[in-house]
């Protein structure tokens, strides 16, 4: 992954052992993990030490929010893979100077929601880039489509069953997760994704009602 010099006037990737891999998913036990120790402001300077910190001590945040949206997509093997999508939201935070990661607020929210809703995005972008290859009619081992979930049964689905790529917008999306996945009140998902509680209401709305139209059986009396 890219680090930055912070002894040149215009900031240019350098390279380590360390910061060139992939950041680690800490091991997954019964403890709680430690709070987080990020100096936020030290790695948009470019202290290669406190950027390492920081991918350290939240890899397994984003990881798991990037197993929970994909799901099951993630066996195809014409899709990205975990660590991919993993590495392109460390790559999304520093592009542009670290654009995407001097815009956090902690007002809005905390960094680990905040996190949590960029690596969706990543990956719900990086599948939609991916298509799968068309699949023949007259392969007897063709799969059918997942049915989405109903919307009264969200909570302990991956997003993926919750709400197909091919159902959704990625905003309709990132909206149920929030609402439903993450119990949050309309005014909080306003505030994380930086609209207005109408708009998070028109899209949750208009999402309810393409995955209900999905989940409707085909009217036998249509041509």
């Amino acid at each position: 992954m890219a680090v930055w010099s912070v002894h040149s006037t215009v900031r240019q990737p350098i390279s380590s052992p360390r910061t060139a891999m992939m950041p680690q998913v800490p091991p997954q036990g019964p403890e709680p993990p430690p709070p987080m120790d990020i100096d936020l402001k030290s790695c948009l300077e470019g202290d290669l030490e406190a950027w390492d910190r920081f991918c350290d001590q939240t890899a397994g945040v984003v990881m798991a929010a990037i197993l929970r949206t994909a799901g099951a997509q993630l066996q195809d093997p014409s899709l990205p893979d975990a660590e991919d999508i993993l590495q392109g939201v460390y790559l999304r935070l520093v592009k542009h100077d670290f654009r995407l990661l001097s815009s956090f607020d902690p007002a809005k929210a905390s960094l680990v929601t905040w996190l949590t809703i960029v690596a969706r995005s990543t990956t719900i972008d990086a599948l939609r880039r991916r298509k799968p290859p068309v699949q023949s009619i007259h392969d007897e081992h063709a799969v059918e489509p997942t049915a989405p979930t109903a919307p009264g049964h969200v909570a302990s689905e991956p997003l993926d069953r919750i709400a197909p790529l091919h159902l959704l917008t990625e905003r309709q999306r990132l909206v149920i997760a929030l609402l439903f996945q993450d119990h949050r009140t309309v005014p909080e998902a306003a505030a994380i994704l930086g609209v207005g509680e109408q708009t998070i209401r028109s899209t949750k709305h208009k999402a309810l009602e393409r995955l209900r139209k999905a989940m409707s059986p085909p009217d036998p009396t249509a041509d």
